[in-house]
């Protein structure tokens, strides 16, 4: 018996450490707090502190500190069959209360259900020291151009001002579907606090808005209106006749070179090209077009582009392609350049000096390359035979770039002449057109100068 009792003496002595060290209920986790705010706060947007724990919460408070002076905001404590694993906590302040300075400090106090620590459980504190900032950016609009037409340019300087800037930006919208928006970056312009931007009125955007937008750290934001007219436009349909020569000599090599299975239905082919490969060509076109290279830009000065000599006009851009095989109508696809030629290998010359930022097989669009002017401005040349100039290199006006072909998914030897305004197809007419330049960047540039020197 005696020794029956030694036996379960030592092992309640084994056990009980044993049982008390792996057991859920005294697990030696504290809990975890987190806020969703660390930095500023506007005293508006909702500050949340979420708590978590395995075991459960028993109690958590959440004390403010300012100008040295304490007061408790919430305070909770929960029974152990409320199981509050997972606490959310939104900070509010009491109505009025007067913060002095430009900081506060939030502490969080909790306590979890475990037994550990002699059955009082798990400790954790935590705080955060926030600046407040309830003060809206300092946005104006100095200048911009007078209208824009669907599928056109403009530009817009404006000034942005805030201690504790996020980030601002021209947002363009459609404005009947304000789900459909682009953002355009600024670039810093001139003079402290003052920034520049290339606009595009999307072609997809059947209506059109502009709005400058700065948003601090504190999640303040603000808005000013960009007023720029609409110009109506109409443009051209076209009817194209698809035939089994351009299916056999264009569309299947293509869909070949592009390791792309071939269907047995040549409307299917056509499709496929002009559907499929038209939209994984538009996407890399996208990236290679939608940058910013200037950190900073006192001034833009572009001349008329002038891409070869003694060209006819193929193709306007924004053309709406209606594609027929045998009579019937299989696809559709808007043109997103200007189509121009002359003789077989044509010449091609750089207008305005700029880097070239890509070269290479692109899709539909056979051989292109693309050329930096600054501001976002991309200048793209495609269905190449061939390229006199390389990646990464600097060009100069009158260069001899490229000469025309027919590579790609082409009727012909063309050249297929684009300019992207971050990312964004536009009219290529309007930067060819010395005049519209000078009265809707030039001027507007030079008149903004002004305003910001008074």
């Amino acid at each position: 018996m005696k020794k029956f009792i030694g036996i379960l003496f030592l092992a309640i002595i084994i056990g009980l450490p044993a049982f008390i060290y792996f057991s859920p209920i005294f697990e030696r986790v504290p809990p975890k707090i987190s806020f969703s705010k660390t930095d500023f706060w506007n005293l508006r947007d909702k500050l949340e502190i979420n708590i978590k724990d395995n075991s459960g919460i028993k109690f958590y408070k959440v004390v403010l500190i300012n100008d040295g002076k304490a007061k408790i905001l919430d305070k909770k404590e929960f029974s152990p069959i409320e199981e509050k694993k997972d606490l959310k906590i939104d900070v509010k302040l009491p109505e009025f209360y007067p913060i002095k300075g430009k900081t506060i400090t939030i502490k969080v106090q909790t306590i979890d259900n475990s037994k550990w620590n002699y059955f009082v459980g798990n400790e954790a504190n935590k705080e955060i020291t926030l600046t407040i900032d309830t003060t809206a950016p300092n946005t104006e609009v100095i200048n911009n151009n007078y209208a824009m037409r669907r599928g056109g340019s403009g530009i817009a300087i404006v000034k942005v001002e805030d201690e504790n800037l996020e980030k601002s930006y021209i947002q363009i919208t459609e404005r009947d579907n304000p789900q459909n928006f682009k953002i355009f970056k600024l670039t810093p312009f001139y003079k402290k606090g003052y920034f520049i931007s290339l606009l595009a009125w999307p072609y997809s955007y059947k209506t059109f808005s502009a709005d400058l937008v700065a948003i601090d750290k504190a999640g303040n934001i603000s808005k000013s209106h960009i007023p720029i007219r609409w110009l109506r436009v109409k443009y051209p349909k076209a009817k194209i006749k698809i035939t089994d020569k351009f299916i056999k000599q264009v569309a299947i090599p293509l869909l070949q070179k592009m390791g792309m299975n071939i269907p047995n239905d040549p409307v299917e082919i056509f499709k496929k090209i002009n559907e499929e490969i038209r939209k994984i060509s538009e996407e890399k076109l996208y990236k290679v077009t939608n940058v910013i290279l200037d950190k900073e830009i006192n001034n833009f000065y572009i001349k008329a582009f002038r891409p070869m000599k003694g060209y006819a006009k193929k193709a306007d851009f924004g053309e709406m392609r209606t594609y027929y095989y045998k009579g019937e109508k299989i696809s559709k696809a808007v043109h997103k350049g200007l189509d121009i030629a002359s003789y077989k290998q044509a010449k091609v010359y750089a207008s305005n000096k700029g880097k070239v930022i890509y070269e290479g097989f692109n899709g539909i669009y056979g051989n292109t390359f693309a050329m930096y002017h600054k501001l976002g401005l991309v200048s793209t040349y495609s269905h190449c035979s061939g390229f006199n100039v390389a990646n990464n290199t600097e060009v100069s006006r009158g260069s001899l770039i490229a000469r025309t072909g027919a590579t790609g998914a082409v009727f012909g030897d063309h050249l297929h002449f684009g300019i992207y305004v971050q990312g964004i197809p536009v009219q290529p007419l309007e930067w060819m057109d010395s005049h519209w330049i000078k009265d809707n960047i030039t001027r507007v540039i030079i008149k903004a100068k002004r305003i910001i020197n008074r």
